[in-house]
């Protein structure tokens, strides 16, 4: 009988990674995460760039279309946004909306629910209402006793409603050239929306907005510059 000889095999030797090795592996995935990240941030905010335009488009359409049913008059700065303090379902405009996501900036969203300090004056002037605020846009005040579309001068160059930059606690859901919030949110890249009567979306930067808000035009829509009362409210606009 043949005698089988099992051959002992040498194990191989296994290599591992040196210390300096994985040192320079981590150190070029650090640099990588560096290189991406931003980029991905900068795609997100263009996804909420574009839903926030979206969104302020969607609230001048309801505008125009609550006109159909008031014989060509705009909802009043007053009630647009509510007739309840805090209930944005109770304002004039939500029947046309019927969604209160609408009303918001993704990115403003972001900002407030990060609980970072909001650089905005606190509520003044007509109707003003301190409630924790869940909405982006307001309504020109210059717009207030001439609402009729067919009396508008020049849709194309009077605001409608802007992403401004209001405090967390407005709630009085408007803008205006004199006691109220003027100033547009550079949430974007510097840059903020503007909806104009002529539904035309415009996206401006600080020098941008300043430039418009000095026209007289830019806030009101006819010749009649004065505010609730006879006010006025047009002489510091060229």
């Amino acid at each position: 009988m043949k005698r089988r000889t099992l051959a002992l095999e040498t194990p191989r030797a296994v290599r591992a990674f040196t210390l300096i090795e994985l040192l320079v592996v981590v150190a070029i995935i650090a640099i990588l995460a560096g290189l991406l990240l931003p980029v991905l941030s900068r795609a997100k905010e263009s996804g909420r760039t574009a839903v926030c335009m979206s969104n302020l488009r969607q609230v001048g359409l309801a505008s125009m279309t609550y006109s159909m049913d008031f014989s060509g008059h705009l909802p009043s700065f007053r009630d647009w946004l509510f007739v309840k303090p805090g209930e944005l379902s109770t304002g004039r405009l939500y029947p046309y909306l019927q969604s209160k996501p609408v009303y918001l900036c993704p990115t403003d969203k972001l900002l407030m629910s990060s609980k970072r300090r909001v650089a905005a004056p606190a509520p003044s002037g007509f109707g003003s209402v301190s409630r924790p605020r869940d909405y982006s846009f307001a309504m020109n005040c210059g717009i207030c006793h001439a609402t009729d579309l067919s009396t508008f001068l020049e849709p194309s160059k009077t605001l409608l409603y802007m992403e401004a930059n209001l405090a967390t606690n407005d709630y009085s859901g408007m803008v205006g050239p004199t006691f109220q919030v003027r100033a547009l949110a550079l949430r974007h890249g510097g840059r903020g929306h503007i909806i104009l009567t002529d539904l035309h979306v415009a996206k401006m930067d600080k020098k941008q907005f300043d430039t418009a808000a000095k026209a007289k035009r830019f806030w009101f829509p006819t010749q009649d510059m004065s505010g609730p009362g006879g006010m006025a409210m047009g002489v510091n606009l060229q």
